[in-house]
């Protein structure tokens, strides 16, 4: 498989980023702290998968960043939590 983008999870010293970007590449398009709470990972993940679900491989950058509460701005966990778990079952078109 030859997708385009790239989406994973990376440990580091204050637990564990999200990360995406081009195959490859580092990650330019989203690299978040989701901390040290492993309960959290696997829903913040399958948020972020449910965001994406209708976005196209050939889709750009600022394509993928309209789908998600930080459009525009630093994801932070902090600010956009409760906003990403609540829309990822009703993503914008």
């Amino acid at each position: 498989m030859s997708g385009r983008w790239e989406l994973g999870m990376s440990p580091y010293q204050h637990g564990v980023r999200l990360r995406m970007g081009l195959a490859g590449r580092p990650p330019t398009l989203m690299d978040f702290c989701m901390g040290h709470e492993a309960s959290i990972y696997c829903p913040i993940l399958m948020a972020v998968i449910a965001h994406l679900r209708l976005v196209s491989e050939d889709a750009t950058a600022k394509d993928i960043d309209a789908r998600f509460p930080w459009t525009g701005t630093r994801p932070d966990m902090i600010l956009h939590l409760d906003s990403l778990l609540e829309g990822a079952g009703t993503v914008k078109q």
